[in-house]
């Protein structure tokens, strides 16, 4: 399985890989009203941030797209591990948007 953006020009110049694609696949970007649900299912983690909160997350740096939201879990569980009396509010998740 190969995933991301630009995999199927990489593949092109590949005939040998190019041949044995059985089938692409797309994944859209999240709709509103499935985010909640989706990233909540996806990890624990943001089963306790409250609705509104991953709705100003969504909006203001992951758009519906999953990727974005797997990196932002993956900063947020570091920060939450190596920062002394961390919590996930504004302030930390705004710096964590940096690095998505």
């Amino acid at each position: 399985m190969l995933c991301g953006a630009g995999s199927e020009r990489a593949l092109s110049r590949l005939p040998q890989l190019a041949s044995r694609i059985g089938a692409w696949q797309e994944v859209p970007r999240l709709a509103r009203a499935e985010l909640a649900a989706v990233v909540t299912g996806f990890h624990p983690l943001w089963r306790t941030v409250p609705a509104p909160d991953l709705t100003w997350i969504d909006q203001s740096c992951a758009h519906g797209t999953f990727r974005t939201w797997a990196a932002l879990t993956a900063h947020l569980q570091n920060a939450l591990l190596t920062t002394a009396d961390a919590s996930i509010d504004r302030a930390l998740l705004r710096r964590l948007f940096k690095r998505s």
